[in-house]
């Protein structure tokens, strides 16, 4: 039994896409968050706000890639 579709091999480059800019937003708020924890001793951005951004990034950026790919599709058929 499978509970999800297969991925097309475009959607699986979207993901890695999505998964890229996803590690990186990761990457960049904890470099801001660490640096300003060591200039002020306090931390700007919580634990949280860090995960949801990173995951957001990730899939946002999958679902909009995804989305110009079926509209080019579309486009390409009419």
């Amino acid at each position: 039994m499978m509970f999800f579709k297969s991925m097309t091999e475009k959607e699986s480059a979207n993901w890695k896409k999505g998964a890229i800019l996803g590690f990186y937003t990761y990457m960049l708020l904890l470099a801001i968050n660490q640096i300003y924890y060591l200039v002020f001793a306090s931390n700007p951005f919580s634990s949280a706000l860090i995960f949801w951004s990173g995951l957001i990034a990730a899939f946002g950026c999958e679902i909009i890639f995804n989305l110009k790919d079926k509209r080019k599709l579309r486009r390409n058929k009419v």
